[in-house]
């Protein structure tokens, strides 16, 4: 188990009720990843995807930033836009 997973454990283990919250936070910066790897991969900036997908360039720098849950909708909009199905 590594030092990281100690603490997350030990956490939960006082306040179950932070299982959902280190649940939410890992769905969210998964995303955040997945979102700028596609996107570099494709070679293309936050302004660049923004304009395909139809969004301000914050928005995709905030699901980038893991700032915001996504809607499914959002992710096929931007799985579409990279070439990708969701």
């Amino acid at each position: 188990m590594t030092r990281m997973e100690e603490i997350k454990a030990r956490a939960i283990a006082e306040n179950p009720e932070r299982k959902k919250t280190f649940d939410d936070e890992t769905k969210r910066l998964k995303t955040a990843v997945l979102v700028v790897e596609l996107r570099e991969r494709h070679e293309l900036s936050q302004r660049e995807l923004a304009q395909i997908v139809g969004v301000p360039k914050s928005t995709i720098a905030r699901i980038e930033n893991a700032q915001v849950n996504t809607s499914v909708q959002m992710l096929e909009r931007i799985a579409a836009a990279l070439d990708k199905e969701l």
